[in-house]
């Protein structure tokens, strides 16, 4: 039985293939029949048994070996009985000529209805033959439509996943556009104001005492502006896959110290000791230094953000498997727990945060993980409420430049007193 669903026809036709011995065993029968018939008497009608080689020849699907026995046969069964009858004794009323010729007269029959047997078989051999040609046209059809369903099918599944794929794009575009529509009037509005206020200072002497506080929060809001449309670029540079590494190689502790000095107005403005912990050796590595510059950034200004008070700290040290993890330490409001995995998800920010941290469209902490696993790391955190958070940017072993006489492990050696420069690993900001 076919299975369910299985187009194939399964064809049972009655085969009965010719028997190549049967040929041989029908003359020999024939003959034996013949010799027997002509050796015994008259009163012993061996002729009634010539049927049985015709049987044989029939097994073989011979005709002309079928009608050739039977002519020899009848023939033979009369020329026995011309030989055993007495002489004189020939009549058509004579009893063994009646005997004879019914003997004839049934191998007859029996020749008649054997070729039709074989005819009939030789009919039904081509019936099968013609339906398993035409079964077999029809397996392959059904392979091929088979082959089609499934191509169908995979096409319509990659149909199917490039349109969710662009409803997801749609959507996230959507919950950009909207956060933008917000997020990117506010500061500009801002902007707007401020350069008012400014050029109305210009023209009253008696207000220019304001003119550096409102150029302050002028430059607070472009810089807002900057950070958002940044936001925007790199997202888009993730989703259409247009993001190239350009690896260089840099020292750590240089691109720390350079991040510092880059925001230690942020952190003076909030009253925050902004410091690097310096690693001896000195450790050089080759990966893109503008993403990791950008990853360490986004850190460091979120940690400045969630601090009230007390500091933030840079530090870079090698696991024992030896990668590199690069720390950014604070002592802000801490996050909880369950929501330690939510803050790396788009326009998700850290709950509980106050009005005046909850800028930007949270997608900050997304570019930094994608930027780190663009450059073969990646950025965790652990964190615990009302005692701070530590982002942690780890980098492959293979990232580490070895210097002459062997690889060695950094270990953060920090400075504590205030003023130092940069160059002696810490920097004191204001309220330090």
């Amino acid at each position: 039985m076919p299975a369910p669903g299985d187009s194939r026809l399964d064809v049972h036709m009655p085969h009965h293939a010719p028997w190549p011995a049967a040929s041989a065993l029908a003359l020999l029968l024939a003959a034996a029949g013949v010799a027997l018939d002509w050796t015994t008497w008259i009163e012993l009608n061996v002729s009634i048994a010539f049927t049985v080689p015709l049987l044989f020849a029939s097994a073989a699907r011979n005709l002309r070996l079928l009608w050739g026995l039977t002519l020899g046969l009848i023939g033979a069964t009369f020329v026995v009985y011309s030989h055993q009858v007495a002489p004189g004794a020939f009549s058509l009323h004579e009893t063994f000529f009646i005997d004879r010729v019914m003997s004839s007269t049934t191998v007859l029959v029996i020749a008649v209805v054997l070729a039709g047997r074989i005819r009939l078989m030789s009919l039904l051999d081509a019936e099968s033959r013609h339906l398993a040609a035409q079964n077999e046209r029809l397996e392959a059809v059904n392979r091929e439509l088979i082959h089609h369903k499934e191509e169908i099918t995979r096409r319509n599944e990659e149909l199917e996943s490039r349109r969710l794929a662009a409803e997801e794009a749609s959507g996230r575009k959507t919950r950009l556009l909207r956060s933008a529509s917000h997020d990117i009037r506010t500061p500009v509005s801002a902007i707007n104001l401020m350069a008012e206020v400014i050029r109305r200072t210009a023209e009253n002497p008696l207000l220019a005492p304001k003119v550096p506080g409102l150029a302050q929060r002028l430059q607070a809001n472009a810089t807002s502006l900057a950070e958002m449309l940044s936001e925007v670029l790199d997202v888009s540079a993730f989703d259409s896959g247009h993001v190239e590494l350009h690896p260089s190689e840099f020292g750590l502790h240089a691109l720390m110290v350079e991040e510092c000095n880059r925001l230690a107005p942020l952190a003076q403005a909030k009253d925050v000791r902004l410091a690097v912990e310096r690693a001896e050796p000195e450790m050089r590595v080759r990966t893109d230094r503008a993403k990791l510059m950008r990853i360490v950034s986004n850190l460091v200004s979120n940690a400045i953000k969630f601090t009230e008070k007390g500091e933030v700290t840079m530090s870079a040290t090698r696991s024992a498997s030896g990668e590199v993890l690069l720390r950014v330490r604070d002592t802000g409001t801490g996050i909880a727990p369950e929501h330690l995995e939510s803050i790396f998800r788009e326009y998700q920010q850290a709950p509980g945060a106050s009005a005046g941290t909850k800028e930007g469209w949270g997608l900050g902490l997304v570019i930094c993980r994608r930027m780190a696993k663009l450059i073969g790391g990646n950025v965790t955190v652990e964190s615990e409420l009302g005692k701070g958070s530590v982002f942690t940017v780890t980098l492959p072993a293979t990232a580490v430049v070895v210097p002459t006489g062997g690889p060695a492990v950094a270990t953060p050696a920090r400075e504590s007193s205030p003023g130092r420069t940069p160059d002696d690993g810490h920097l004191g900001q204001a309220g330090a």
